[in-house]
């Protein structure tokens, strides 16, 4: 099976800090793991965010009932973290709940019976309880798709894109305080104390063939 290639929504207020790129570049020239650092305080606000995303997921109700298998969709929201940018996966080359989740749905499938094998067919959810053989009290399975919506507006859909929203204020207020304290805390670790043992002898005798090192 094809899969299509993933388009990425870059959140709106996305952090942006003035000056950052070149004090990052002076740390790196002090310590080589200031990369790792940085890398790890992204995948922490990641995580962060991705739990709190995860939470709202399987709270997530149309008309009142559960989404349809928001419980397997939050289960394809991932956190991911490059040295500059922390970000959040939707899977849905693995998991297509979780893109129904995130940004609704037009159609919806109805179980059907014919000779041919299809088990589904697939309707207008706003046409649901409407049609001629509806079923009394058929309602929708997702709420109303919006897609083009979340990417033309920069701000994601029903679950990740909300969160993200609702996050990023605090985010942009404690993050230059998280790196620094990061950076503060790998570098403390990075002061192993070195004590070498320096045999002053000229007996060659009880050294052996052992290379000088200092």
């Amino acid at each position: 099976m094809a899969i299509a290639k993933a388009r990425t929504i870059g959140v709106s207020g996305a952090l942006g800090v003035s000056g950052l790129n070149d004090l990052l570049r002076q740390f790196k020239k002090l310590d080589k793991e200031i990369n790792k650092t940085i890398r790890r305080v992204n995948i922490e606000i990641a995580k962060e965010v991705s739990n709190d995303a995860i939470k709202l997921g399987k709270r997530q109700t149309v008309a009142g009932r559960p989404v349809h298998r928001r419980d397997r969709a939050v289960r394809g929201i991932k956190a991911r973290a490059r040295q500059n940018q922390a970000s959040i996966e939707l899977q849905g080359h693995k998991n297509d709940a979780v893109l129904y989740l995130e940004l609704g749905a037009v159609f919806q499938p109805v179980p059907v019976r014919r000779k041919n094998g299809d088990k589904f067919t697939y309707y207008r959810q706003k046409d649901l309880g409407r049609l001629p053989k509806s079923k009394p009290g058929a309602g929708r399975l997702y709420r109303s798709f919006i897609g083009e919506k979340a990417f033309n507006s920069k701000k994601g859909g029903y679950v990740v894109g909300k969160t993200i929203q609702n996050a990023l204020p605090q985010i942009a207020d404690q993050y230059l305080d998280r790196v620094f304290k990061a950076i503060e805390n790998q570098m403390e670790m990075n002061k192993v104390v070195n004590i070498p043992i320096r045999f002053a002898t000229g007996n060659t005798k009880i050294l052996g063939k052992i290379t000088r090192a200092a």
